[in-house]
């Protein structure tokens, strides 16, 4: 019988290493998760976190992400020889994790950036996951928003983020026309306008709105853009609100955090419902797509 996974290590594409991760974690149950940084935390420290008892006598997870450095440590390696606590599994996440932990772990994987026809498969996956349509088209085109833009935007995060997206327009009708519309690789992304929103600067988000807004079909794709933005805001203030590390690689967590903390989640679920009610006018007429922006915009103020 294969004994279970006390100790897990997994670095590389961050996508590929947050599925290992959630699937790790799945695994476990209901395990308390415990997020900590390995640039934050010394050996010592995280050994005496390890070695403490919970105090409710509860499973739990520790979660060292940024753990490259903390891997190499022969202290925490020793320490770990021993064996973990019966309640306690430990999962480090990284670029590159080697060294004596990683080689205590019983779960050790590197994921090489996809490329080819693995990531080409990795976009039907995600769209199978998502319960969209994987025609060859939204699938190339996914593929294609992977290359695009600086290294830091280019990647299978992307690709994550641009099924969000599309998941927009589950259940509706989008012309094929339309989709590259919807897709960074089409257009520059406006995180400037994003972050303005996120953090309630509404003179600088109408600022970024009448350099991006020079018409409808720019108004419509920044609209949808928004939604998905302030639905991942309620999602990280709903971890925030559970002392539970938001998803996503943590440079963007805490991006992320940073604004949600502008927000409650009620007031998070009332800007969702006001977009709701906007896109409903914009479709009946009653609203343009760059006035529905510029409405959505100034409520924010107050």
């Amino acid at each position: 019988m294969a004994q279970p996974v006390k100790i897990a290590a997994y670095s590389g594409d961050p996508l590929l290493v947050e599925r290992a991760l959630s699937q790790r974690v799945h695994e476990l149950g209901q395990a308390q998760r415990v997020p900590l940084f390995g640039d934050e935390i010394s050996p010592e420290e995280l050994s005496s976190q390890l070695f403490t008892a919970s105090l409710f006598g509860e499973q739990r997870v520790l979660v060292v992400r940024r753990a490259d450095t903390l891997v190499r440590s022969d202290y925490l390696a020793q320490k770990l020889e021993a064996g973990l606590p019966e309640d306690t599994a430990l999962v480090f996440t990284g670029d590159k994790l080697r060294g004596p932990v990683v080689q205590l772990a019983q779960d050790a994987q590197h994921y090489a950036r996809p490329k080819g026809r693995t990531l080409h498969a990795l976009a039907k996956t995600l769209l199978e996951e998502a319960d969209l349509p994987t025609h060859k088209l939204l699938v190339d085109l996914l593929v294609e928003a992977c290359g695009k833009g600086t290294e830091q935007e280019k990647g299978t995060l992307r690709l994550l983020r641009e099924v969000e997206k599309l998941s927009l327009w589950k259940g509706g009708t989008l012309p094929k026309e339309q989709i590259p519309e919807l897709l960074y690789s089409a257009q520059v992304a406006p995180y400037a306008l994003l972050d303005a929103l996120g953090s309630r600067d509404v003179p600088t988000a109408l600022a970024e709105l009448r350099q991006l807004v020079t018409g409808t079909p720019e108004a419509f794709r920044l609209f949808f853009l928004v939604v998905t933005h302030i639905r991942t805001l309620l999602v990280t203030r709903a971890c925030l609100d559970r002392s539970e590390q938001p998803p996503g690689p943590a440079w963007l967590a805490r991006r992320r955090a940073a604004q949600a903390r502008n927000f409650n989640q009620q007031e998070l679920i009332e800007l969702l419902a006001r977009l709701q009610e906007l896109d409903l006018m914009i479709k009946t007429g009653k609203f343009t797509a760059p006035a529905a922006l510029t409405y959505f915009t100034l409520s924010l103020a107050a």
